[in-house]
């Protein structure tokens, strides 16, 4: 009885929070705001991308494309420390039944996802430790989507995107050796 009732608290916590998102959204677009809505499936969060640091560096030329999809791929896992993976037969139009594997899929993914970020913040964290400033950047303009101009203008805006640069080097850098390292694992 308390897990049916846990159940619809938490399906009446969803609604409202998506009576809110909806409205966000409605004022966001009403003042000329950019907002990207998930593909096709209707999966993954809606965001203002105007509002997005990442997205501004990418729009204003300050990174590459590599840089905001490594960026993407970070952000995917520092929003998936967040939460966790709700009990499939709790879900609404679960159907019933629980299935296994999607479950278990589902976690291996997103174990991938948090180990690419530690391993992201540890490389970024040791390889420029004399520039603390990197890591801190990285979690709040790539992971949380902050304005890099939250912290600072010009002098200090150039010196913290090259930073951020630096940091987004790494992290590409890894990305691209974990991707080799399952390649060769499944030769």
């Amino acid at each position: 009885m308390l897990r049916i009732a846990g159940a619809q608290l938490a399906r009446t916590e969803e609604s409202n929070v998506a009576a809110g998102l909806v409205e966000t959204l409605a004022l966001a677009r009403a003042r000329g705001e950019t907002v990207e809505t998930p593909g096709e499936t209707g999966g993954g969060p809606l965001r203002v991308s105007s509002r997005d640091g990442l997205h501004s560096l990418r729009q204003g030329g300050h990174i590459t494309d590599a840089h905001y999809a490594v960026g993407l791929l970070y952000r995917a896992g520092f929003e998936a420390r967040g939460r966790d993976l709700r009990v499939a037969s709790l879900e609404p139009g679960s159907g019933g039944g629980h299935d296994n594997d999607r479950f278990v899929a589902a976690r291996l993914r997103r174990a991938r996802m948090l180990d690419f970020v530690v391993r992201a913040d540890r490389a970024v964290a040791m390889s420029l430790a004399d520039k603390p400033m990197a890591l801190r950047l990285l979690r709040a303009v790539v992971g949380e989507g902050t304005s890099l101009s939250a912290w600072g203008a010009g002098r200090a805006f150039t010196r913290n995107r090259e930073v951020l640069v630096e940091a987004l080097d790494l992290v590409l850098a890894l990305a691209k050796q974990i991707a080799r390292d399952r390649k060769n694992k499944n030769k």
